[in-house]
């Protein structure tokens, strides 16, 4: 008998058991990527002010108490620690109770435990590496910020490359919007940073909005 020999991979059946692994297995994905960035759209928008608000306290003290700015050359630093850390805070709350809302269960918990745990990591990394070169004292701690800002930034890119592309594109904005002023811009450096923020958190907030994501 001519012509070719059936094999499973012709079978009907087996195609369609094939797909029905791939949605389920897609399926899946998509859950365990939901309880991982519950919440994430919020945060990200908090963040966006948050980011903001620390460039242009920042900007308004060298330009509004120079002395000051004079006197403690290191402010950045504690600027920077004092209105960051209710975000970090705001954050663990929010994504906590997003997940509870997608899922009160055991697996609610695991992946919360694991989000926790990956940014208790970025958190203390961020902390350590000013401290590791050096910078917690008054000549350094201008610099603080260089480290914080990126070791955030790079925490946000890799959480986005595994869970949620907008994330690590929101990472990329934020170390691009902080880092390109502060080697152009000088002593204004601050105020275009907090500007560029402003433009990052309409970015986000259009994004949203188009996707209709809250």
């Amino acid at each position: 008998m001519s012509g070719s020999a059936v094999t499973d991979n012709d079978d009907p059946a087996a195609l369609g058991l094939d797909k029905s692994w791939e949605t389920v297995l897609s399926t899946m994905h998509g859950a365990r990527s939901a309880l991982y960035t519950a919440g994430s759209t919020a945060i990200l928008l908090m963040w966006g002010g948050i980011i903001t608000i620390a460039y242009l306290a920042q900007y308004a003290v060298a330009t509004f108490a120079p002395d000051f700015a004079e006197r403690y050359p290191w402010y950045p630093g504690p600027l920077w620690v004092i209105i960051t850390l209710p975000g970090v805070i705001a954050s663990m709350t929010i994504g906590y109770r997003a997940g509870r809302a997608l899922s009160p269960g055991l697996a609610m918990q695991h992946a919360g435990i694991r989000v926790f745990g990956y940014w208790m990591a970025v958190i203390t990394a961020a902390g350590l590496l000013p401290g590791a070169a050096g910078l917690w004292n008054e000549a350094g701690a201008e610099k603080i910020p260089f480290v914080l800002l990126g070791v955030m930034a790079l925490g946000y890119v890799l959480f986005g490359i595994l869970n949620r592309t907008v994330i690590a594109v929101f990472g990329l904005g934020m170390a691009a919007a902080f880092y390109i002023p502060h080697y152009v811009f000088d002593d204004v450096a601050p105020a275009v940073s907090g500007i560029a923020s402003l433009l990052l958190l309409a970015g986000v907030f259009a994004w949203v909005r188009r996707n209709g994501e809250w």
